[in-house]
């Protein structure tokens, strides 16, 4: 029995990677910009000592927001205090799922294509179909 793909499947795949590709590409410029317009804002506002302004019909208002991360080389540190001050919560063990995903693979790779039962309680494993692209001559 013969298979037979629509070729244009293939084409209509293609091109809607490259549109995906140059959509990326026009956020990351689009945020850029943003990004600058915003600091140029942002000067302006505090130059002219301005907490608000308004423009058509939208409020702009000079906000600073804190962001917080955890010095990798005193984690341990950091989350003993956190627990000894209370906020133990905070604190997660968690697992990169990248990480996981690659030793998942590897694991399958030296058990015959399958995952030992001493991990497979603990885990949710699902496989997808792709294409995978490469230019060719």
């Amino acid at each position: 029995m013969e298979n037979k793909i629509d070729l244009v499947l293939i084409d209509d795949l293609q091109d809607l990677r490259d549109k995906k590709e140059q959509l990326e590409d026009e956020l990351k410029t689009i945020n850029n910009t943003l990004e600058e317009v915003e600091a140029t804002l942002i000067d302006a506002m505090v130059t002219a000592e301005l907490e608000s302004l308004k423009r058509n019909g939208r409020t702009y208002s000079l906000r600073v927001e804190t962001f917080a991360s955890a010095k990798p080389e005193t984690k341990d540190e950091l989350f003993e205090a956190l627990r000894n001050n209370d906020a133990g919560e905070l604190v997660q063990e968690q697992v990169n799922a990248q990480s996981l995903r690659a030793f998942v693979k590897e694991l399958k790779t030296n058990n015959d294509g399958e995952i030992p039962t001493w991990i497979s309680d603990f885990i949710n494993v699902y496989e997808k179909s792709k294409i995978a692209i490469r230019k060719s001559n």
